[in-house]
């Protein structure tokens, strides 16, 4: 069974989360945006709220911008979520040139990672260093860190969470995934898309002798939108992700739900034919997260029939 999880928002985070775990959502979701369009909140004072409040449902960073923090302070963040979760945190990475970290999280050029002490250029090895180190840092492994060659051992230890390598279709991602033992966490992409990552995952962690990585996806999705105004609000999702995403607009149709949860349900049904495990959903409705929540629910509900 496909498992569902939806994103937090700013509001009443403690009541949001708890009414995640008693809808029977698997896991809440944080995202990691510096500055940009909307307001957005340190992940990790989200997840350890919402952490505090709940039991079962596991808690998620959607995605976490490794590159832009100092690597051992990232360690004992994680390790600390982990251990006041005990157990229930899943962390998504994502290197922080992306599309949608460009058009919301207000890293859209180098003026933004100078500001915080970071070459951009240096943002894809600086996030395999943290996809390579923090499973060991979080575990209590004497870990060295270069330059300077100083040794550092983390308490207190937990298990290390799972990683969750975030970016599309890109080879080197996909590779990533596999290289590191971490799941693959696209957004915004189609049905088909999704297919065919898992195609690719598939024969990569053949060619390497290592487990396919397991699937995440992430899609926007509004269920409350009246009848006649279903047409307007599809377009506005699609101009949505091809200024925010850069998605092709050939493929931004196939990409986002509005409509019913009967429909919803429906459009999700072929992200887990093509090989989904987890489904996380952002949005749900205009009118608060109580009625998204209640809405979002009964798709899931429909979804698992």
């Amino acid at each position: 069974m496909t498992d569902i999880g939806i994103f937090l928002g700013t509001d009443e985070i403690a009541d949001s989360a708890r009414d995640a775990e008693r809808l029977g959502f698997e896991s809440v979701w944080c995202w990691d945006h510096l500055a940009g369009r909307y307001a957005s909140l340190a992940p990790e004072v989200v997840l350890a709220t919402a952490a505090a409040v709940t039991e079962r449902v596991r808690v998620g960073y959607g995605v976490l911008l490794a590159a832009v923090r100092p690597l051992p302070l990232l360690a004992k963040e994680v390790a600390s979520l982990q251990y006041v979760s005990r157990g229930r945190l899943l962390v998504g990475v994502g290197d922080g040139r992306g599309a949608w970290e460009r058009w919301h999280g207000g890293l859209r050029d180098a003026p933004a990672w100078d500001a915080l002490g970071v070459r951009r250029a240096d943002a894809e090895a600086r996030t395999e260093e943290a996809l390579r180190l923090l499973p060991g840092l979080v575990g209590g492994e004497p870990t060295r860190f270069t330059p300077g060659g100083v040794e550092i051992t983390l308490a207190p230890t937990a298990a290390a969470p799972p990683l969750l390598v975030a970016g599309g279709l890109e080879d080197a991602v996909l590779r990533r995934a596999v290289e590191f033992g971490a799941g693959w966490f696209p957004a915004v992409i189609s049905p088909a898309q999704v297919a065919d990552g898992v195609r690719r995952l598939r024969r990569y962690a053949d060619e390497a002798g290592r487990p396919v990585p397991p699937v995440t996806v992430a899609v926007p999705i509004q269920l409350d939108v009246p009848a006649g105004e279903v047409a307007a609000a599809r377009d506005a999702l699609v101009r949505m992700v091809v200024d925010a995403y850069e998605v092709d607009p050939g493929h931004a149709a196939d990409v986002g739900i509005v409509g019913t949860p009967e429909e919803a349900a429906e459009r999700l049904a072929a992200y887990v034919e093509a090989g989904a495990d987890r489904i996380v959903l952002s949005g749900g409705s205009v009118a608060g997260w109580r009625t998204g929540h209640e809405l979002l629910a009964r798709t899931a509900t429909l979804l698992a029939g």
